[in-house]
């Protein structure tokens, strides 16, 4: 029981971890964007 226990958590932990790992990765996406800044602003 212990074994199966251990498998099921740790494949758990696993699907948890890709799940941040996309989420990290759509948020760098939209972070990382840097349009250019008009001439103006940059007085």
């Amino acid at each position: 029981m212990h074994v199966k226990k251990a498998g099921l958590i740790s494949a758990v932990a696993a699907l948890l971890t890709l799940l941040a790992n996309l989420g990290i990765a759509s948020a760098c996406a939209y972070s990382g964007y840097q349009p250019e800044v008009p001439a103006a602003l940059k007085k």
